[in-house]
This record gives structure tokens, C-alpha cells and sequence, in this order.
């Protein structure tokens, strides 16, 4: 397995559009007039965009954050209001993840997004996760890979930095045609399925790496998580909670 490739086996493709459009439902069912979102990026934020779609045509008027360009092209094209910046906070961020774990901490990113996704999110009061039940992991890296987002200049050393903090390969996402990010950065693929460092304190020594622009762990960050395995739905966490006043 290279960096970036799953470990784990996906849902089967009939049960994985059935769940996906099934925790896109039940989220857009409780979006209210007037709220104001953040929109993540990938497939299971797109099925949320799928079943909000038809209410906004309806007359459900929303405003939105979006955490990616091509969100923000579907978003726009829908008719949701725009806004430029999460101002003094958001009622609601809906976004996927890669992995799920106990307490709810998630690996996010591989479509590239994680940097702004984790800005929407701490700035959103509530955070849902939705996912397919095959994101559910026993712990953080059993899946697959960590993203992290680097700057271009001198990444080769970043690169060396990461993997002796880590004790782990980081691999460049692309390869020769590298990966750019709608910042402009650069990914890498971390094998932390290797590292002998909980999520929390490798999390803290990417951290302090120059040139290391954000991570894909998002470590307490959810308020809930909505799973699906195609029949039904499974809500962990507390859809109601808010993480923060804004």
C-alpha cells in the first residue's frame, strides 16, 4: 500500500450511495431558515448538498462558508448566499472524514481541504461529521493515511522534518504531478499507522515543524458524528451540543 491508499475495505458501491444519501437527508432535514453554514468538501459534503438542494430551490434561505473551491462553485450555482469569512461564528458545519474513532476524533483531508475545513469547523458551533459506517476505525491511522498540508519552498526538507518527528514515511501526494491545494500548497501522505506517537502528540510535533501548514487530525473538534451503513443511521455524539459560543 502506498501513502494515501485505503486499508480498509469501502462499503460496497450500492450500500455506500445508499448511506451517503441517507446522512445527507438527515442533516439537511435539520437545517434551519436563515442558518448560517460551513460547507466541507468531498463526497459525503456533497450528498448534503444533494438533499439540501431541492429546499433551497423550495425557498430555504441559507448562507454558507465554503471550504473549497469547487463547494463554493455548487453552492453559488444552487443559489445560497456566499459569505467571504465566518465573521462572529457559524451555527452548523456539515463535512465528512476519512476516519472516525472513539470520542469522535477524525483523520480529514484526503480530497485535499483539511486546512480550511479545520478553520470552518473550530469556528462553527456545531460540528457534524457525516460518514458511511466503513469510516469507523478502532483507532486514527487504521484506515489509511495522515494528510498534511506543507509549503512549496523547501518541502523536501519539511518532508525530512515530519519523518523524524513522526518515525514514520510521508510520501508527496502526486508524485511527479504534485497535488496543489486551493491554498497553493503542497500534501503529504503520512504512514502513521507506523508512528510510535498518539494522535495528540504527533498532532503537537507537526505543529511546531516550519513550514508545516495544518494536519488532518481533528481532535475534539466534532460535536457529532452521523453514520450510515446504508439502512440505517447511527448519530454519535450530540447533535444539539455546541462546541463554542462563536
Amino acid at each position: 500500500m502506498g501513502p494515501g491508499a485505503l486499508r480498509l475495505s469501502a462499503l460496497p458501491a450500492d450500500r455506500l450511495q445508499a448511506a451517503l444519501a441517507q446522512v445527507g437527508a438527515f442533516a439537511a432535514q435539520r437545517v434551519k431558515p436563515g442558518m448560517r453554514l460551513g460547507l466541507g468538501t468531498g463526497r459525503t459534503a456533497s450528498a448534503f448538498l444533494d438533499a439540501l438542494e431541492p429546499m433551497v430551490h423550495a425557498g430555504l434561505r441559507v448562507a454558507a462558508v465554503c471550504t473549497s473551491e469547487a463547494t463554493e462553485r455548487r453552492a453559488r450555482a444552487m443559489g445560497i448566499e456566499i459569505l467571504r469569512g465566518t465573521g462572529s461564528g457559524l451555527d452548523l458545519d456539515v463535512d465528512g472524514a476519512d476516519e472516525v474513532a472513539p470520542g469522535l476524533d477524525l483523520i480529514k483531508g484526503a480530497g485535499g481541504a483539511m486546512v480550511r475545513e479545520k478553520m470552518v469547523a473550530e469556528r462553527s458551533r456545531r460540528f457534524w461529521v457525516v460518514a458511511d459506517s466503513s469510516k469507523l476505525v478502532g483507532h486514527l491511522g487504521e484506515r489509511g493515511d495522515l494528510p498534511i498540508e506543507v509549503l512549496p519552498f523547501d518541502w523536501e526538507a519539511t518532508r525530512r522534518l515530519i519523518e523524524g518527528g513522526a518515525g514514520a514515511a510521508a510520501a508527496l501526494r502526486g508524485g511527479d504531478q504534485p497535488f496543489v491545494s486551493d491554498n497553493g500548497n503542497l500534501v503529504l501522505d503520512l504512514d502513521v499507522s507506523r508512528s510510535p506517537w498518539s494522535p495528540r502528540e504527533l498532532a503537537g510535533r507537526l505543529e511546531g515543524i516550519p513550514g508545516v501548514v495544518g494536519h488532518g487530525f481533528f481532535l475534539g473538534t466534532a460535536t457529532a458524528a452521523l453514520i450510515s451503513d446504508g439502512a440505517a443511521i447511527t448519530v454519535l455524539g450530540d447533535p444539539d451540543r455546541e462546541r463554542r459560543s462563536g
